[in-house]
């Protein structure tokens, strides 16, 4: 379920959007109340209140002057609504509250957008409460511990589905507006001659004043490229692959025999002196006689 309102801010340009969002989660009321302050604050919330609970997001980026095309980069502030449903459901219903927007309205986008970090949010709050165990010796860790209390491992969580959808749906939203926003710009910066000619109705007068105003052309032109150029580079930025940081960076101590057969490679061992040269019995005794009957002499 989802529902939202705009009303201009003051007596400025700018807009305040309100979106509802409602979802059912497990977990009994109280529970889920205080796994999602910790879930908000891991998404940049500053936790204000938590009965009722409250969270705010300050501006980043351009978002500070308006000029952003994602809506999560914007000021805004969450009111978290929670009545239990049953034993052990909860219903959750997000209420965002937008501000200094400078477009009138929320494109069908930016509801996605919102929606899929609700989502997150109660995946983040969802994870907490599941039994975590190592990777490594399949013992069981806490929420706060580092490292492995058996084997020393350090310990990294496992990113969720939630985040990345998050990700995806915020950067494909803010390229596909950068780029609707670039043509339009090109297009009006293109079709500029063509409106003066039709007013005028002369080649020649149409030509001048086109010459004489040609800033204003060039500076559509170029705005729209720029646009296309930001919306191009953030599609680049949302298919590269994200770097696997989380990779613990020191392996576990392990048999010798058992890294051995996981590198592919056999020991390695120190050079040995060269084996003595072994005679034979009837050589080495000839050797010996004929030292007696010299030594007779």
């Amino acid at each position: 379920m989802s529902v939202e309102f705009a009303a201009p801010a003051g007596d400025n340009s700018f807009y305040t959007f309100e979106h509802d969002v409602t979802r059912i989660a497990p977990g009994e009321l109280e529970s889920v109340r205080a796994r999602l302050a910790e879930a908000l604050e891991e998404r940049g919330f500053r936790v204000l209140n938590e009965a009722p609970l409250r969270g705010r997001r300050s501006a980043r980026n351009n978002a500070s002057t308006g000029c952003s095309n994602d809506i999560l980069e914007y000021p805004a502030t969450l009111d978290i609504g929670l009545k239990a449903v049953g034993t052990h459901s909860t219903r959750i219903t997000f209420s965002y509250t937008i501000n200094n927007v400078y477009a009138g309205y929320l494109t069908k986008g930016d509801r996605q957008t919102l929606n899929s970090e609700a989502d997150a949010l109660i995946a983040l709050a969802l994870a907490r409460s599941l039994p975590s165990h190592c990777g490594n010796c399949g013992a069981e860790i806490g929420n706060s511990t580092r490292f492995c209390r058996q084997c020393g491992v350090p310990l990294s969580n496992p990113p969720l589905a939630e985040m990345e959808v998050v990700r995806l749906t915020a950067n494909a939203n803010a390229s596909y507006k950068n780029l609707v926003t670039g043509a339009i710009f090109v297009a009006l910066g293109l079709l500029f001659p063509l409106l003066i000619y039709v007013i005028k109705g002369d080649t020649m007068a149409t030509y001048k004043l086109v010459k004489m105003l040609l800033l204003l052309p060039t500076l559509f032109c170029g705005g729209g490229l720029a646009f296309i150029v930001a919306g191009l580079l953030r599609m680049g930025r949302m298919i590269a692959p994200t770097p696997n940081t989380t990779a613990p960076t020191t392996a576990p101590r392990r048999g010798q025999a058992e890294s051995v057969m996981e590198l592919g490679k056999a020991p390695t061992t120190a050079a040995l002196p060269p084996p003595p040269i072994q005679h034979p019995i009837t050589e080495a005794t000839t050797d010996l006689l004929a030292q007696e009957i010299k030594h007779n002499r």
